[in-house]
């Protein structure tokens, strides 16, 4: 049997996607952390950095409202 080769191609909606499945699974993570966490000083840090996350969050949400009115 052979096997085709196929081009594989990602658009600019679908490598947002990924980014933005990453970015709220990491988020995901660091809640559960901050949740687990006995020191204030290590709470403090994941809050911080959970801020960061979800910052990227809502502007990769933005990047992909943007692509997918582009695509219509």
């Amino acid at each position: 049997m052979k096997l085709e080769k196929r081009e594989i191609t990602l658009n600019e909606f679908d490598s947002l996607k990924d980014i933005f499945y990453t970015e709220k699974c990491l988020l995901s993570e660091y809640v559960l952390a901050i949740a687990k966490a006995e020191r204030k000083e290590t709470r403090g840090e994941l809050i911080n950095i959970s801020k960061e996350i979800a910052e990227v969050l809502c502007f990769v949400g933005d990047l992909m409202r943007g692509a997918s009115i582009e695509n219509e």
